[in-house]
């Protein structure tokens, strides 16, 4: 057997994973307090979700004034239907107004839109900050960080394993670049490496948003709660795939038909809701959400999808009238739409739901600590402000607010303890462990990016939107039987399939970490339906389900919010 080897060694205060807002804030604030940080990032530095805009802009939510704190708060609680955090939501709704003035510092530019707006699934408006110009984001914030000596990046790096000490992270596994193994050796780690949206196959996030983060801190000791809660929005499959649908265009839509011409929402609403009355509902939020009379329209698509296993959408029937509405609201997607030369009444537009945001995550305290010393997530790896639906405008800001709060917090730990000394000898024998507990098969056998794509395609067809408990269980013994036949501790060895050998790793123990956390879930709540649990189960109000490592094994709880 080979023994794998670092090729170097990195001393820093604090390693930091993810190069999204929350990344970017947390390293720049740190920076900025003096201590030495490394960034790393899987492609390059401003990636992840918040780079990767479906749309023109992004928004952010803010609290108007002090009269509208309690109100903020109920629409938060309306809308998680139980699921969220009364103490992060609190922190949030107190300091958003403060945080959204740093978007300056870290290079964003934000656009405060003239007179309130409701945010996508809120029941009352408030002050709108857009977010917008990517590239020109970029390259403020490598000036920005070049200010900083004492913070350095690694781009095209995956992070692989945390090492710890007793219940202290001191450091952590890399593959760099050149897929070479490096040891960081730090006081404290931060995790901001967003969701895991591309676990599935059709979904609206970029590559680098795996879930690799949430196995590092699953791995590391802490807690993933809410992990069943996964928003799904309608994209684009023709004539332009993978492209965010607009829902509020459905206030000019017709119908929505199958490729015979037949009308999907005749065959799933029940008496008294008319195809009018959905359509008008859907067109108030992007996500489908359980909880509103519209939930009709996404669960047709779906059940129609896994019956058929036709993935090429619906076509949508528009009234023309829908491109004479000269609202900003309007012509603003409408023409970038047009940039990707798809037309709404010209064109045959089909949609189908795609994966997006991930509600759930690590389970955090108000300063992002994970119950794990010197380990901290935030933004959408953390289990946040966000419950059994997502609030709209709420993620971005959640970046800069909790991103300070952590920055904060672990500056006052770096000062009390002192750095832990690893030799190299600790960290080759550390990284051995990586194969332990692998099939011990020949590599060869399971094509990985074959294995990946089956994943993928599982989470897509049982962790979708609609759910039940044989589609689960059956998703589950499948993905068993890859486990079982996956090569790790060979491509492990290889050094050009090192990344791909990790990434299926994490697909592999990430995927059953879902599907367990949907089985449990025995109800419908916000952003799923369970076809043999159709209504919400009261007994299950304020209820987490929680996933915690013990010893070798993934136990299962609950704990009450």
């Amino acid at each position: 057997m080979l023994i794998l080897n670092i090729n170097r060694k990195i001393t820093t205060d604090v390693l930091v994973v993810g190069s999204g807002l929350s990344g970017i804030k947390v390293s720049k604030e740190l920076a900025a307090a003096n201590h030495e940080v490394l960034m790393v990032t899987k492609t390059k530095l401003a990636s992840g979700s918040s780079f990767y805009p479906l749309k023109a802009s992004l928004g952010t939510q803010v609290t108007k004034d002090e009269g509208d704190k309690q109100t903020f708060l109920q629409d938060i609680d309306d809308l998680s239907r139980g699921m969220h955090r009364d103490d992060l939501a609190e922190v949030y709704v107190n300091e958003i107004p403060e945080r959204v003035k740093e978007y300056e510092d870290i290079g964003v530019h934000p656009k405060k839109l003239a007179g309130e707006r409701k945010a996508c699934f809120a029941n009352h408006p408030r002050d709108i900050y857009l977010l917008s110009d990517w590239d020109r984001i970029r390259e403020n914030v490598s000036v920005i960080f070049n200010d900083y000596d004492k913070l350095k990046l690694m781009q095209k790096t995956v992070a692989v394993s945390l090492m710890k000490k007793g219940n202290r992270v001191v450091g952590a596994i890399l593959l760099d670049g050149e897929n070479q193994f490096v040891f960081v050796e730090c006081k404290a780690v931060v995790l901001g490496s967003g969701g895991f949206g591309s676990i599935y196959k059709h979904n609206l996030n970029p590559a680098d948003v795996d879930g690799s983060g949430h196995v590092l801190a699953l791995e590391a000791g802490a807690r993933l709660v809410n992990m069943e809660f996964i928003q799904f929005i309608p994209g684009i499959t023709t004539p332009r795939y993978k492209t965010l649908f607009g829902e509020h265009t459905l206030m000019y839509c017709k119908d929505i038909v199958d490729e015979h011409g037949e009308s999907l929402l005749d065959r799933y609403l029940p008496e008294g809701i008319s195809k009018k009355e959905c359509l008008k509902i859907r067109s108030t939020h992007g996500p489908f959400t359980h909880s509103l009379e519209s939930k009709y329209f996404d669960m047709a698509m779906m059940k129609n999808i896994i019956m058929t296993k036709d993935e090429r959408g619906f076509t949508l029937l528009y009234d023309e009238e829908l491109y004479e509405n000269k609202e900003e609201f309007y012509t603003v997607y409408l023409e970038w739409l047009k940039e990707k030369n798809v037309h709404l009444t010209q064109d045959e537009v089909k949609i189908a739901p795609f994966a997006h945001a991930s509600n759930g995550g690590v389970f955090i305290d108000t300063y992002g600590r994970t119950g794990v010393d010197g380990l901290y997530a935030i933004g959408e790896l953390s289990s946040n402000i966000e419950g059994a639906n997502r609030l709209g405008g709420n993620s971005t800001g959640a970046c800069l607010v909790f991103g300070k709060r952590a920055a904060e917090n672990c500056e006052r730990y770096l000062q009390t303890i002192e750095g832990c000394s690893i030799s190299e000898r600790e960290a080759n024998e550390f990284l051995q462990t990586l194969r332990s507990g692998t099939a011990a098969v020949q590599a060869g056998e399971t094509n990985v990016n074959q294995m990946i794509d089956q994943i993928k395609e599982i989470m897509w067809y049982s962790g979708n939107v609609v759910r039940s408990e044989q589609q689960l269980m059956e998703a589950l013994e499948e993905i068993k039987g890859l486990e079982a036949a996956f090569p790790f501790a060979k491509l492990i060895e290889q050094q050009h399939s090192r990344k791909l050998a990790i990434k299926a790793r994490n697909f592999i123990k990430l995927s059953q970490v879902l599907l367990q956390a949907m089985l449990e879930r025995k109800e419908s709540r916000g952003a799923h339906y369970r076809e043999d649990y159709p209504s919400e189960n009261p007994q299950y109000n304020k209820r987490l389900f929680v996933f915690q490592k013990q010893n070798q094994s993934m136990a299962f709880d609950f704990l009450n919010n």
